[in-house]
């Protein structure tokens, strides 16, 4: 529908316990999300959350992953080198108008 926006979140080499602290703050602040998300669904408005479900358990992998990967550094004497980018785009809503949830912060 238009041409997606593309952000960098991250860019950079890091000691393990600086990357530690912004990698996971990233996975956390998803948690956090799809588990407001999830009890706003299924509490509020009786919505299926089984997506939410789904994501947050792979989130939690991922945050275990990146802990172990960063304690791997520390122990190695390693640094970490992370990038990553957001891609951003409007697109049109679905046929069922979801007019009751709240905007995303």
């Amino acid at each position: 529908m238009n041409t997606p926006q593309r952000f960098k979140i991250i860019d950079g080499t890091f000691s393990a316990a600086d990357a530690t602290n912004a990698l996971l703050a990233v996975v956390q602040s998803k948690i956090d999300f799809h588990g407001v998300e999830q009890l706003s669904n299924e509490m509020r408005f009786g919505r299926d959350v089984a997506h939410s479900e789904r994501r947050l358990v792979e989130l939690r992998e991922m945050r275990e992953t990146l802990r172990a990967l960063c304690k791997s550094a520390a122990e190695s004497g390693m640094r970490v080198e992370a990038n990553g980018w957001m891609e951003v785009k409007l697109v049109p809503p679905p046929t069922e108008d979801r007019t009751d949830t709240p905007p995303v912060q």
